[in-house]
């Protein structure tokens, strides 16, 4: 009997596995009760594993389903981002000249309570030792000081708790990368050298020792949109999942900091977890130029390598012949080396286009991209119609300027959903359905986007059946309230703190709403029309 089959309580032969992480068996039900609050810290449905080129990875340990919780942990460290304006220490939120500096070190607060955090120990206790309080007096702008305290909250741990600090150690840093890197010297100068000087901890630690610290939270920091501005953490167990630009797994937040990570698509047992460490919505060459420049690796994943990203054409522009033929290089894998960017051909009249004319190209759709109108659907509308001349109707920047019209689209002051013609509450059902299919298609672990899409749908589809015949509406209402039960189980566990958890409030309302007008439309029509 290999030891993999004893019971976990009492050693003898064991058949009944943990259904939660399929590592350990138990002889008994009541041997597998007993040893639960032992074990309940150890159930994981994955394992940690260790590979040459990958490092440390998870494996799933049994199957997992769509949108199961797949780990919840609070971070190790968090601290505000590196560049930011003064913000309150104990939550994170922006302080103005109106705040209250603590009593002891002089760093400014929100509230007395916030002073208490014991998050705000270590910049607080650096700063009494080195004899003088600290004075922020320039408020809503950026403000340099603030770039010390996160590495601070780090060094402290290494100083004082390290059995904190034993788990930060583990994490990657990719020091030998970031010497070859501008910022390198920056970070040294700017952050390395100011906190031995300003802190006077020359004796304490090394140059070397802080910049180490600065590429662990580079490469393992997460943004946390919790607060405004969003602060950063890093979390111990979630450093291990891999990227892909198509994951099968989610992040998210709990309203107390802890991150979420949930599956996104059936996983089998055997698979390995990933995460996306950049924007899955956006280009091909702009993830992975950025994972370069902040993670120090080149993505070489399936998606990166299928220029048509999996048939979504995300990022294919249209050829300016008349052929209506689409244009793409033979792959976007170049120009890691700095090597000379590929021509894109035409899938049928093979006209080629160097690359520096496309890139010309992007760079203005770009540019007038970021100059629409902020909260107008008209230069949305405006922007795709000039756009489309160019690109394919699935392009990241098309895309971008649809899922903004279709928020907008009864969102506008004098033109709330009731109040939208006939054919723009057509075209947002429209955007709404094709941008859900495209997207689930690409990226279908990102729950988020897809359950706000989907919500934006299921309130066009009900306004387009009240508009329409009596007959129509119970066929309408039905359809609506089955897509808003499809965006409640994406987004239910959206924090209430964010956009997308006051969302899921909101859809619960409507559930009910739409259940009770069912109820009226059943009541008065029969069961015939429904």
């Amino acid at each position: 009997m290999s030891e993999e089959t004893l019971c976990q309580v009492c050693a003898k032969s064991a058949r009944q596995k943990c259904a939660g992480c399929h590592l350990v068996f138990y002889c008994t039900k009541e041997h597998q009760k007993s040893d639960w609050k032992t074990h309940k810290k150890a159930c994981k449905p994955y394992k940690v594993c260790q590979d040459d080129t990958l490092g440390r990875y998870l494996e799933a340990t049994r199957d997992i389903k769509p949108n199961e919780i797949v780990l919840k942990e609070a971070p190790l460290i968090w601290g505000p981002a590196e560049n930011t304006v003064p913000v309150c220490l104990g939550c994170g939120n922006t302080v103005d000249e109106n705040c209250k500096p603590c009593f002891k070190c002089g760093w400014p607060f929100c509230s007395e309570t916030c002073q208490k955090s014991p998050a705000h120990i270590p910049e607080c206790r650096y700063t009494v030792m080195r004899g003088d309080k600290v004075a922020v007096k320039n408020f809503g702008i950026v403000h340099p000081i603030y770039q010390c305290i996160t590495v601070l909250r780090c060094l402290y741990q290494k100083q004082f708790l390290p059995e904190v600090w034993e788990k930060i150690d583990k994490l990657e840093s990719h020091c030998e990368h970031r010497k070859n890197h501008p910022k390198y010297e920056n970070d040294r100068v700017t952050i390395a050298q100011f906190i031995l000087r300003f802190f006077k901890l020359g004796t304490v630690f090394t140059e070397e020792e802080i910049l180490r610290i600065v590429g662990i939270l580079t490469v393992n920091g997460h943004e946390v949109p919790l607060s405004e501005p969003c602060y950063e953490a890093i979390y111990q167990t979630c450093s291990m999942f891999e990227h892909n630009c198509r994951p099968n797994c989610r992040k998210s937040f709990t309203d107390d900091g802890q991150i979420l990570i949930t599956s996104g698509q059936k996983i089998s047992k055997g698979d390995h977890l990933t995460i996306c460490y950049t924007d899955p919505l956006w280009g091909t060459s702009n993830r992975r130029h950025h994972l370069y420049q902040t993670k120090y690796f080149w993505c070489n994943c399936s998606r990166c390598k299928d220029v048509t990203e999996g048939g979504t054409n995300f990022s294919t522009m249209k050829c300016q012949n008349e052929c209506n033929g689409y244009i793409l290089p033979k792959t976007f894998l170049d120009n890691e080396d700095g090597d000379k960017l590929q021509d894109w051909e035409c899938n049928k009249c093979k006209k080629i286009m160097n690359s520096y004319s496309v890139h010309e190209i992007l760079e203005r759709l770009g540019k007038d991209l970021s100059l629409i109108e902020k909260g107008s659907s008209k230069s949305c509308k405006e922007y795709i119609s000039h756009a489309e001349d160019f690109l394919h109707s699935n392009h990241y920047y098309l895309t971008d300027a649809k899922i903004n019209l279709s928020q907008l689209l009864g969102h506008e002051e004098k033109t709330l959903l009731p109040n939208l013609s006939e054919d723009d509450i057509l075209l947002k059902a429209k955007l709404c359905r094709s941008l859900t299919n495209m997207i689930k298609k690409l990226v279908p672990g990102e729950h988020r986007l897809t359950g706000l899409l989907l919500f934006e749908l299921h309130a066009a589809i009900a306004e387009i059946g009240r508009r329409g015949s009596p007959e129509s509406l119970p066929e309408a209402l039905m359809e609506s309230k089955n897509i808003l039960m499809e965006a409640m189980g994406l987004l239910k566990f959206e924090p209430e703190s964010l956009p997308e958890g006051k969302i899921y409030k909101q859809a619960q309302k409507n559930l009910i709403d739409i259940e009770r007008v069912l109820k009226t439309v059943q009541t008065t029509f029969g069961d015939k029309l429904l």
